[in-house]
């Protein structure tokens, strides 16, 4: 045992390439410790000391892990967000896709787990605790606000990174570790809707919100900050994510003289009240959040939709940015290769799906493939995506900025960037 101390101390047995010096040290000391110990003791040594001479002569580093990195995935496949969850699916796969063709993540390819949370929160706790036992190192998604609520406290319990899909600001609002989100907040987009409503010198809104967890964030969000752009709400009504008929609601904005009607939500329920909108006349602007960004909406809603304000991430309008656009190869990149496999522009949804894959793939590489090492990196990222490009730190885990939101209209299917957006993008 002092011998090999000793030889420790000299770093004849430490480091990188040391076998040649172990050797050296080897020979000087066989003299000496022929003469110092017991001829038992020194057959020990020598034994010893001769394994470690037997090797080659470099040490050989400690081999690293193998085998796929388990990411999870949370999305609604079933249920009333299907579109949404859809979309999130294909965009995840498609990033996943591209990383494991070019090779993996340090050599590692990703297996994407994805369970189906059918759009019910409970549905998505269990969800959890199922790929916690499948061994996965990150989550992506839920999309469905009310089901990133309630796996909050697991998440917490299980210091696994959760990078969700779903815009309900209070997940992140304070910093909560260990959970991230990819959608622009409800109050970024609150904000620059509320700055457009200004800049077209309107000031009396209706709103409409469903009674999600997403729906509600967005209205108390945007209602909190209305009094800074010189707007006041006049009326608002709620529906359910399952809501078929808005007689009531839109009976009452059309009597409340307001110079614009808001909606809040994500889902069908949208493009429903849309048409009973134009049925019943109504030619005030109608404006969405970013829920909307996609012809998920535009398509159903058809010549409903034309005209129709909507919020979007940057990405929404990748083919309108000039090509001097930070953003814009990478956006086109995803976009482009969406777009030939899927035969349409990729919603919002796939955009942030896919980015959240990118970000967990890049802390990898980074950092490890274990949870904490995703989750360090993940506080300290910067990033481009198909949103735009995210600094996440310690004390913010959105990312993004209102220049990250574009406003659009929608033009026969086609999300057209406003003038007050072509001024904001160059």
């Amino acid at each position: 045992m002092h011998l090999i101390q000793t030889i420790k101390r000299d770093g004849g047995l430490q480091g990188e390439g040391d076998g040649g010096l172990r050797c050296n040290l080897f020979r000087k000391e066989r003299g000496r410790l022929r003469k110092a110990v017991t001829a038992s003791v020194a057959v020990a040594s020598f034994a010893l000391l001769l394994a470690a001479c037997s090797s080659s002569p470099t040490t050989k580093p400690v081999a690293k892990a193998k085998g796929p990195i388990k990411i999870g995935m949370i999305t609604s496949l079933t249920g009333p967000y299907t579109p949404l969850g859809t979309n999130d699916k294909l965009g995840a796969v498609q990033e996943v896709n591209a990383i494991n063709a070019s090779g993996g993540v340090n050599g590692r390819k990703i297996d994407l787990i994805v369970k189906d949370d059918t759009t019910n929160p409970t549905q998505a706790v269990v969800d959890w605790k199922t790929l916690m036992s499948d061994g996965v190192v990150a989550v992506v998604g839920p999309v469905f606000s009310s089901s990133c609520m309630a796996i909050l406290p697991d998440v917490q319990a299980s210091k696994v990174p959760s990078i969700n899909t779903c815009a309900d600001d209070s997940q992140v609002t304070p910093a909560r570790k260990y959970v991230f989100m990819t959608p622009p907040t409800t109050l970024i987009v609150g904000q620059q809707l509320l700055a457009y409503m200004k800049a077209k010198g309107i000031t009396k809104v209706a709103v409409a919100h469903d009674t999600s967890a997403f729906g509600e964030a967005g209205w108390h969000e945007m209602k909190a900050e209305a009094s800074k752009y010189g707007i006041h709400f006049i009326y608002d009504g709620s529906f359910s994510v399952t809501s078929t008929t808005f007689t009531s609601i839109l009976t009452a904005v059309k009597s409340s003289g307001a110079q614009a009607l808001m909606v809040w939500g994500a889902g069908p329920a949208e493009v429903g009240l849309t048409t009973q909108f134009r049925a019943m006349g109504l030619t005030i602007p109608l404006l969405f959040s970013h829920a909307e960004a996609s012809m998920l909406y535009t398509k159903p809603a058809g010549a409903a939709g034309n005209g129709a304000i909507i919020a979007s991430s940057i990405g929404g309008i990748g083919p309108f940015l000039p090509s001097s656009y930070p953003a814009k190869s990478t956006i086109m990149s995803f976009a482009n290769t969406f777009k030939a496999k899927n035969g349409y522009y990729p919603p919002e949804f796939a955009f942030d799906a896919g980015g959240a894959v990118a970000m967990i793939a890049k802390a990898i590489e980074e950092n490890g493939a274990t949870p904490a090492g995703i989750d360090a990196a993940l506080n300290h990222m910067t990033i481009t995506t198909g949103d735009g490009t995210y600094s996440f730190s310690p004390t913010d885990h959105s990312g993004l900025t209102t220049n990250q939101v574009a406003i659009t209209r929608d033009t026969n299917g086609t999300l057209v960037p406003t003038k007050f957006t072509k001024a904001m993008v160059g």
